[in-house]
Order: C-alpha cells, then structure tokens, then sequence
C-alpha cells in the first residue's frame, strides 16, 4: 500500500517567503536607522581637538550594512590608530557597536518583525 498526501498551501507559503526574501536584500533603512542611533556614541568617542573631525562623520546606511562615512583624511588613523606614528586607536565605532548591542538587537528584531508581518507571518 502506498501512502498519499495532499499538501495544501504551498503557493502561498512560496509567496510569503518570496516576500521576506526581497524584502531582506536591501536593509539600507534599518542599517541607516542603526547607524544614527549609534551616531552620538560615535562622536563621543572621537578625539575633538579642533571638532573638525567629529564633525565630519555622518551615519549611512546601505543594503547590507551600517555604515559611518568621515571625509576628514585623518579619520581612519585617528580610528584605527598609526603604530610607527605612536597614534593609538579610538576605536569609537567598535566600541559604540560593543556598548549598544540591546539597542541594536531591538532595532534589527522590529524590523524583521515588520517583514515577517508584511508578509503574513505571525511573529512571537
């Protein structure tokens, strides 16, 4: 004897995971949201000599990250530091990321809450 069996809304079930699929490709908007709560952690973790610097960072976000973007051109060895130049690192990003991860998880778990709604599926 051979068991059957119909299943039953599976182009439907298809769809809705279509639906969270597209919908994760591009998470510019909650990268960027991510990124400007972290901001004035940012700031205040980098050196202000002159302001210039802090000045200069602005929160972006694109598809698969957050992102901070500084046009000053010490930026980068200010942050990460220069051995040979006795510069040591701030490491104001890392550390607002490190500082913020209840922040962080709740601003990723809404987001995928609004996803996984959008596209009908009951969230917990």
């Amino acid at each position: 004897m051979v068991a059957k069996m119909k299943v039953e809304g599976v182009p439907e079930v298809t769809r809705a995971f279509n639906k969270v699929e597209d919908a994760v490709r591009d998470l510019t908007e909650v990268h960027e949201a991510e990124a400007q709560m972290l901001l004035p952690d940012v700031l205040s973790g980098t050196r202000k000599k002159s302001g210039t610097l802090a000045s200069g960072y602005r929160a972006e976000g694109a598809p698969t990250q957050a992102k901070f973007v500084n046009d000053v051109v010490y930026a980068g060895v200010q942050e990460f530091g220069w051995a040979d130049h006795n510069i040591e690192p701030t490491n104001a990003i890392a550390q607002a990321f490190a500082s913020n991860t209840e922040r962080t998880e709740k601003v990723y778990n809404d987001a995928i809450e609004r996803i996984a709604k959008s596209a009908g599926f009951d969230t917990k």
